[in-house]
């Protein structure tokens, strides 16, 4: 950002510096880049204000409120993560409150992030947020979809570099996932991890149609409530039999397969019990039940079409609008 770079080169003319978002957008990472660059040649403390008030409640218990001072009086730059922090401490907000203009009043540069602007901080003197609000206030946006792609590029290759299985993801998965995980930063990084892991685990890349069932949670997708119904009737759709000769006793092969498939999905797409799976399956047993999920777990490991067969349909059960079963 255009900001942090101004205050990197030309120290206190912006001051405060007040940089807030919600979670997960970096802004300690934000903090963290502007006290490396301002340590080159300034005496930078960076601390969390969680930090400031343990070592403000030590210093009272120890009589040594003189060394406190002066270890956050005398620095050139003061940079205070997450302030939101010290709402409700009387006495700290007090000690802060003078070492915040200890430190303007010489030229010292002060740099703060909280999760919220400074009128809308809890139980913080007034005085306080209004010293806030006279410096420099950035919120910190949610990025841009082409931004978002090209952190997760940058994952990837950092990804590369510390793992010698190579995470090749195509252009078209990188792009899916940019432009639906679109809150928090966190989320994203989080995401790129969790498609790595699987990569890593199964020694391949996951389709398209597995990385929406490994982001699940995170994805900005509608869900349709799932039931055994719905698991049935596209089951069905998708193997071109009729519900009824599903749930029928016929054994034909052609109908076998479809119903093992139907039940395997209600097992690891429901909270159902064996036996309830079995009732609604034409009150078949528990053990037809754990039949039917051991022979398509056999199946996937040793059959690539019905691995992608498996793989589509958990797709379209978990992200299948209710109008369109």
């Amino acid at each position: 950002m255009r900001q942090q770079k101004k205050v990197s080169e030309k120290i206190a003319h912006y001051n405060p510096f007040y940089l807030y978002s919600g979670v997960g957008m970096g802004k300690t990472h934000l903090l963290n880049a502007i006290g490396l660059k301002l340590k080159e040649d300034k005496k930078v403390t960076f601390i969390s204000a969680e930090r400031f008030m343990y070592q403000f409640v030590k210093s009272i218990k120890s009589n040594e409120m003189v060394k406190f001072k002066d270890n956050f009086r005398n620095t050139d730059v003061l940079i205070i993560d997450d302030i939101q922090f010290m709402n409700g401490k009387e006495a700290m907000q007090e000690e802060f409150f003078h070492t915040f203009n200890s430190l303007i009043d010489k030229g010292s540069q002060v740099i703060l992030s909280a999760d919220r602007p400074p009128n809308k901080l809890i139980k913080i003197q007034e005085r306080i947020k209004s010293r806030f609000s006279g410096g420099l206030v950035v919120d910190i946006q949610s990025p841009e979809n082409d931004l978002r792609l090209k952190i997760l590029e940058k994952k990837v290759e950092e990804l590369n570099i510390l793992y010698s299985e190579k995470l090749k993801l195509s252009e078209e998965i990188l792009k899916f996932i940019s432009s639906e995980i679109k809150n928090s930063i966190r989320e994203l990084v989080g995401a790129l991890n969790r498609v790595a892991s699987f990569s890593r685990i199964y020694n391949r890349v996951p389709n398209l149609n597995e990385i929406k069932i490994i982001l699940k949670d995170l994805l900005n997708i509608n869900e349709t409530k799932i039931t055994i119904d719905n698991i049935q009737t596209l089951v069905c759709k998708y193997f071109k039999i009729s519900k009824n000769e599903m749930l029928s006793s016929r054994r034909s092969r052609y109908l076998v397969r479809p119903r093992q498939v139907a039940i395997y999905l209600s097992k690891i797409l429901t909270t159902k019990s064996l036996p309830e799976i079995g009732r609604e399956f034409s009150n078949r047993d528990h053990t037809t039940v754990i039949h039917s999920v051991k022979t398509i777990e056999k199946l996937k490991s040793d059959n690539t079409e019905i691995s992608n067969g498996i793989s589509y349909l958990k797709n379209q059960i978990l992200y299948k609008k209710e109008d369109e079963i």
